[in-house]
């Protein structure tokens, strides 16, 4: 009866630690992203042991981390009905509605509709004569600001109804489940509602009961890479090295932190010891080529790519990352013609998908097909999933196709969730130059010089032209009067000052743009490499000169000098032949005058 009784046992430990083991292999295909192959182990391990509801719980997870929420739902539901007891679906379902929508992005979104409900609004209260379009205008934009709003509080209710079931699950775990700790913690920092003061205290609790789990410190870890602490947080991914020599993930995490500082070389060196360790672990082989794409050696990047790619058995989610890759290596034909290969067994209307063939077909200038792709990416992918990359493309095709007008609407639009972004504030100014609407482009670029970093001559320069082509020549002179500051051997800058002036001065009495054209002459004379692209400027200050030195000051000898320097650049202009003639007839006139007539 012993020997049996120990038979059994035997076999029942050889089994529990077989599964062990095969569950640990499911688990390890999904943190080597390899989604694919890993939903194919589960619904082995569920077939085997249906009754087994953790097998649900990391199942619902590779689900979650390949962005397939609604099986993860399904996965967490089915896993709570076989085993209603365990916490683990409660911190499941919380971590869906942690990541369902960004708070932020949502707070966002809602101001953006609201202030553009606002400015339509506005200009509809203006209008003397209210049409049912104008009407109908500002009503979808009240309803887009309402739907914001919606979204926004369901942000809101989601992250405050995840922190409920997290804690009632720590709670009901009590003090010594460690795994609960552990997986609310992930949830609070890995998901896109990050409350990491929580997650510390969650940690604590756990790494008090697990003093030498690694996952622990690798969570401590990734907690102060959120936080900007890169050096806590290359601290503990020591700390877990130390605890498990052989954790790839330690490395690589510690790799990515390297590279979230820009320090390319740093990270580089850690990838490769990730792959020297585990040359199987796909991850490390994706970040080493987005690395190698930072420095420059793109070939050894798509090396590596490719590695990740044969690692992953080339599941959908690789081949569009890697595609992503090839559009931010600048090789978009490549990155098109891989989008081709996976429309007929990849998800279609994948967002990263339709993001890449739409960016891609902008970069290539191919109007024709851009338009309708950008359109269609807007269509399939729910507006609070839309990026601003979306909106500063559908800007850019947009103008591509010379629709302006939209253009900048949505250019605004990605300016407004990223004011980082000033570069488009240029974008915007260049298209209301284009469009010859240069009061929006002065309003445009006065904005961009008072709010950004980095300011340059040329945005000052820009600023004073729009002024000008908007008349408004005092602030033009100002704008000008800085470019001169900035940069006194720029010879244009005089030259648009003395033209500002001219305005200013229109009769020439008070000669303000006199001693502009004459710096000018002064910047370009000192500049005997390229004299050719002076003569236009030349010729006009030079033209200025001459008729303020007849007209107001009558002074014939410097206005023939002007009128000759003239003659020197265009000897077949005909009319500064005939003021020479001119001046010389009346300094004749003058010098019989003198002699009594003789």
């Amino acid at each position: 009866m012993k020997k049996k009784l120990s038979v059994f046992l035997t076999a029942l430990l050889i089994g529990a630690n077989l599964f062990a083991q095969t569950l640990n292999d499911a688990i390890r295909l999904t943190d080597n992203e390899q989604y694919e192959a890993a939903t194919a182990l589960f619904k082995i391990l569920i077939a085997n042991e249906p009754s087994n509801a953790t097998n649900y719980y990391y199942f619902g997870e590779n689900y979650l981390l390949s962005d397939n929420e609604d099986s993860a739902l399904m996965m967490y539901d089915q896993g709570a009905k076989i085993d209603p007891a365990n916490l683990l679906f409660q911190v499941g379902h919380a971590k869906l509605l942690l990541n369902r929508y960004s708070v932020a992005e949502m707070k966002r979104n809602s101001n953006i509709a609201n202030d553009d409900y606002q400015a339509v609004k506005n200009s509809y209260d203006k209008l003397s004569i209210k049409t049912p379009d104008a009407e109908a205008q500002v009503n979808e934009m009240k309803s887009k600001a309402a739907e914001a709003d919606s979204l926004f509080h369901v942000a809101e209710a989601n992250v405050k109804t995840a922190n409920a079931k997290l804690d009632e699950a720590v709670l009901k775990a009590g003090t010594k489940n460690a795994q609960i700790l552990i997986e609310s913690a992930d949830a609070l920092i890995r998901l896109k509602n990050k409350e990491l003061e929580k997650a510390r205290g969650l940690l604590d609790k756990a790494a008090l009961l697990q003093p030498k789990n690694a996952e622990i410190r690798i969570l401590y870890g990734d907690l102060y890479s959120e936080l900007n602490n890169g050096t806590l947080a290359a601290d503990y991914y020591n700390k877990a090295l130390d605890l498990d020599p052989k954790s790839v993930k330690a490395i690589v995490n510690k790799g990515r932190l390297y590279k979230r500082s820009t320090n390319f070389e740093g990270a580089a060196e850690e990838f490769k010891n990730a792959i020297k360790l585990d040359d199987s672990f796909a991850p490390a082989h994706r970040e080493l080529g987005e690395c190698y794409y930072r420095l420059g050696k793109l070939e050894d990047a798509k090396t590596e790519y490719k590695k990740y790619l044969d690692l992953s058995k080339n599941n959908c989610g690789a081949r569009i990352r890697y595609a992503s890759f090839l559009y931010l290596s600048k090789d978009y034909t490549g990155a098109l013609n891989e989008i081709g290969q996976l429309k007929n067994t990849c998800d279609p209307n994948s967002p990263t998908l339709l993001r890449v063939t739409a960016y891609s077909l902008y970069e290539t200038k191919d109007s024709a097909k851009a338009l309708p792709a950008v359109q269609k990416l807007f269509d399939k992918v729910a507006e609070d999933k839309l990026i601003g990359q979306d909106y500063e493309y559908f800007g850019k095709i947009y103008i591509l196709n010379n629709m302006d007008s939209l253009g900048v609407d949505m250019l605004r639009k990605a300016y407004l969730m990223d004011k980082s972004r000033c570069d488009l504030l240029s974008d915007i100014w260049k298209s209301y130059d284009k469009m010859k609407k240069y009061s929006e482009a002065a309003a445009v670029m006065k904005e961009k010089i008072e709010n950004c970093k980095g300011i340059t001559v040329t945005d000052y320069f820009n600023l004073g032209r729009s002024y000008f082509f908007s008349m408004n020549y005092v602030s033009a002179d100002s704008a000008f009067a800085k470019v001169n500051e900035l940069s006194p051997k720029y010879a244009s800058g005089f030259l648009w000052r003395a033209k500002t002036n001219a305005f200013i001065d229109s009769t020439s009495k008070g000669g303000l743009a006199r001693p502009h054209y004459e710096k000018y002459i002064e910047v370009a004379a000192a500049d005997s490499l390229n004299p050719t692209k002076y003569r236009s400027g030349l010729l006009e200050a030079y033209h200025y000169l001459a008729s303020y030195s007849y007209i107001q000051l009558r002074d014939l000898d410097t206005a023939l000098l002007y009128l000759r320097k003239i003659q020197e650049l265009d000897p077949e202009d005909k009319d500064n032949k005939k003021a020479i003639e001119g001046i010389l007839y009346e300094k004749e006139q003058k010098a019989k005058k003198a002699n009594g007539g003789k």
